[in-house]
């Protein structure tokens, strides 16, 4: 290992609450992640840049740190490849909506790179919800890509492939709050190709500054926040979204409520899990046709935004209805079967569709 590094410096800056240059912010994360900063000195710069506040350009250059340190992947695939991680942190106990949006959108023609983790914040994350009906999460990456190119899905189980963020977790977990990597995770998938995101934010506040670092960061995103809380598009509430076309430079603001899709307003009581076992039975059955109304809306809503940065829908309206035709018609349940099938252990699944179906 190196000589320890110093970050004083950096961490009086942002005590001072001045902000990193690019230069700066980039040594200070090359050397946590390259492991030569002690426990200490980590939790006191992300508490420091917490405290702050984080700007777009220190997000930029934490974000290209990551990736720097990431064992990366680049599927081939026709057509723009997808993402649907979101900040988590919404302190709403929902289903894991955005792995259940990740696979109706690929069953509707998208190409999707689902990246994702165990549960921090939530019931049960999407690597928690995989692992429980099959899915190997330590998949080789090669693998990964191999299923992403065949069948237009794959998971990419976020510390398989940023094995440099044990170097933080320490620091993470005695501090105990939210730090910028909650912030640049959904933004930090493995796979350089990643041309659409849909990501959901924990807080209004954050909605602009991932529209400025998605610029030019990625083809298209579209980043969302409900009124009432949710880190997701939501049946419950209007969403408050900024949509950006990095290619034609564009960005829109748009304040939209379910009803002008055509769903019905849900409660958040109707979306709501209280156990781990519940959010996966919740999960599968959106999935495979079988749950509730409300939840089915939410997943088919959210699945819409994914087939429109992935150009398979023209806007929301046809995403939403392309996404239940594709619950439907059973497609959706056949392309999970086909995930597990590739990266897993398919008897697993099937013992989980006796028990929740």
């Amino acid at each position: 290992m190196s000589a320890p590094a110093d970050l004083r410096p950096a961490i009086r800056k942002l005590a001072a609450r001045t902000n990193l240059s690019n230069v700066e912010i980039s040594q200070a994360l090359d050397a946590i992640l390259g492991g030569s900063v002690s426990d200490s000195a980590i939790a006191a710069f992300l508490v420091a840049l917490a405290m702050k506040g984080e700007s777009a350009g220190e997000m930029m250059s934490i974000l290209n740190s990551i990736k720097r340190h990431a064992t990366t992947i680049t599927p081939n695939v026709q057509g723009p490849l997808v993402d649907t991680c979101g900040t988590g942190g919404d302190s709403i106990r929902s289903f894991n909506i955005s792995t259940a949006a990740a696979v109706v959108a690929s069953a509707a023609g998208a190409q999707v790179a689902k990246h994702g983790n165990r549960s921090v914040s939530g019931v049960c994350g999407s690597a928690d919800f995989l692992e429980h009906i099959g899915l190997d999460l330590n998949t080789p990456p090669s693998r990964v890509q191999s299923c992403i190119e065949s069948i237009g899905i794959g998971f990419l189980f976020a510390p398989a492939f940023h094995p440099s963020m044990k170097s933080v977790a320490n620091a993470r977990k005695a501090i105990g709050i939210r730090t910028v990597f909650n912030m640049t995770g959904p933004l930090s998938n493995p796979c350089t190709n990643v041309a659409g995101q849909v990501i959901g934010v924990y807080e209004p506040s954050l909605i602009e500054t991932f529209a400025e670092v998605c610029q030019g960061n990625v083809s298209e995103a579209i980043i969302v926040h409900a009124v009432d809380g949710f880190d997701e598009l939501s049946n419950t509430c209007e969403n408050d979204i900024v949509w950006v076309d990095s290619c034609r430079q564009q960005t829109k603001r748009i304040r939209l409520h379910p009803r002008v899709l055509g769903l019905r307003v849900a409660k958040p009581e109707q979306l709501v899990v209280n156990s781990k076992e519940e959010s996966i039975k919740s999960t599968l059955q959106a999935i495979c046709g079988k749950a509730p109304k409300e939840k089915e809306d939410i997943v088919v809503l959210n699945a819409s935004a994914a087939l429109a940065v992935g150009k398979v829908a023209r806007d929301l309206k046809e995403g939403v209805e392309i996404a239940r035709d594709a619950i439907k018609s059973g497609k959706a349940q056949g392309k999970l079967s086909q995930l597990i099938k590739n990266c897993g252990d398919v008897e697993k699944l099937r013992e989980a569709e006796k028990k929740y179906l």
